[in-house]
């Protein structure tokens, strides 16, 4: 088993590392996860980025002293703001990997995301990656994550 899961979605990366169970028959497969580790980059929403009339296009040719709202391209924005919580948490990733020194590691991810944040991953830290799950676990608490991720491979 992978001793480094990295559980993401477009707005927290959360590494937890697996630690098997030892010797003693008493002594059980766990997780555990440095507080620090954990990155929560929340994404920009559209009401964030574009909040006041300063700069914005007139709707109509009309001036007038209040401005005008820019109905344009809100889908051109939204994609954007996406494409760039991708390359965050894909840096961020790539981060993780690297200062564990590229061990074989598993990834979760929710599925709406999966093709481009794989993309977006650096070469080294995507050849290292041997799994990748579907679901968005990054707020259950860690006993609930072991039950699902120890039991599960």
């Amino acid at each position: 088993m992978e001793k480094l899961i990295v559980i993401a979605n477009l707005g927290r990366v959360r590494p937890v590392k697996f630690k098997p169970a030892g010797e003693d028959p008493a002594d059980k497969a766990h997780l555990f996860e440095d507080p620090h580790d954990g990155l929560d980059l929340k994404p920009k929403s559209i009401t964030q980025v574009v909040t006041d009339t300063v700069g914005r296009f007139r709707q109509s040719g009309r001036h007038d002293r209040l401005g005008g709202m820019s109905y344009g391209e809100e889908h051109h924005l939204k994609a954007e703001l996406e494409h760039q919580a991708l390359d965050r948490v894909a840096g961020k990733i790539g981060d993780v990997v690297a200062a564990a020194g590229y061990p074989a590691w598993r990834l979760v991810i929710p599925q709406a995301i999966r093709p481009s944040l794989l993309k977006a991953l650096p070469a080294a830290v995507f050849r290292a990656l041997s799994q990748v799950m579907p679901g968005d676990l990054t707020k259950l608490p860690l006993a609930e994550l072991e039950k699902r991720l120890i039991n599960h491979h």
